[in-house]
């Protein structure tokens, strides 16, 4: 099993902006995932071959309304981009929820032989 504290993600509505020739990664998405990136690789994650269970626990950064959906895509990204998993779509499980304690996200990641 693997256990990474990270400062939250931008929501998924905000990761691609409008290019001139088709669509690119916005700012704030470039900027979470050089960030990210390091405080991922400062925990020294070992990899996780294979089929995977991701579970996220989000705190919520304030009172407005907001789809926890939205924090799953940059989190799996970022998670091939650091070689944590060599592929997202070897994800057989997925669980989320929002916690009143703590601030960012903690992300466990299990073989999927281990159940969560």
């Amino acid at each position: 099993m693997i256990e990474l504290q990270l400062t939250r993600p931008p929501s998924a509505n905000h990761l691609w902006v409008r290019a001139r020739k088709g669509m690119r990664k916005s700012n704030a998405y470039v900027a979470w995932l050089m960030l990210a990136g390091v405080e991922a690789r400062r925990q020294k994650p070992s990899r996780i071959s294979g089929p995977y269970h991701l579970i996220i626990q989000a705190a919520r950064p304030d009172k407005r309304r907001r789809d926890l959906d939205n924090l799953l895509k940059p989190i799996s990204d970022l998670l091939v981009s650091v070689g944590v998993i060599r592929d997202d779509c070897e994800c057989e499980m997925i669980s989320a929820r929002w916690v009143t304690v703590g601030e960012g996200v903690t992300i466990r990641i299990e073989p999927a032989g281990v159940e969560a």
